[in-house]
């Protein structure tokens, strides 16, 4: 399946938390907090340039520290201008919302998923992630936890690589 977009020179990755459909937040909120998760994902991200729509920087409240902010809008530059602008970065890492995931995993080189197994809070979900298609995805590593320190549903750390073809 070709995409319609140029293959980037860095490493473009998608960073998520999703529930069990896909679920990605609700009213530009994430849907669960956990401790564990947030960790991971300042660990991943620390020193990298992080990409992310409008609202999920309004929802962030401010630049997340340590790292290159980018946020797009649609009266700003197009995404392939930016990429093509973080030629000389490694990895570069697309934090949301919804609408940039389903722009960029045609051009993405991994995802890094968080998969909570929890009942979805009251109103569920009302934005989600793009389908993972395991014939364009293998899963590379996991790391299971049986629940968090204060978050008390079993979640796990996936990492999938796309199968080139």
């Amino acid at each position: 399946m070709k995409n319609n977009h140029p293959e980037p020179a860095c490493l473009l990755s998608l960073v998520a938390v999703l529930g069990p459909s896909g679920e990605l937040g609700l009213r530009n909120g994430l849907l669960w907090h956990i401790p564990e998760d947030l960790k991971h994902f300042k660990a991943l991200t620390t020193g990298h340039t992080v990409v992310m729509g409008r609202r999920t920087y309004e929802s962030l409240g401010k630049p997340l520290p340590g790292r290159h902010n980018i946020i797009l809008s649609r009266s700003g530059p197009d995404l392939r201008q930016i990429l093509e602008g973080l030629s000389d970065q490694t990895e570069i890492f697309i934090i949301g919302g919804a609408q940039i995931y389903s722009q960029t995993i045609s051009m993405a080189h991994k995802l890094y998923i968080t998969h909570v197994r929890a009942p979805l809070p009251e109103g569920g979900a009302d934005v989600y992630f793009p389908p993972i298609d395991p014939l364009l995805w293998k899963e590379v590593s996991r790391r299971d936890f049986p629940r968090g320190t204060t978050f008390p549903y079993p979640f796990s750390f996936v990492t999938y690589e796309r199968i080139r073809q």
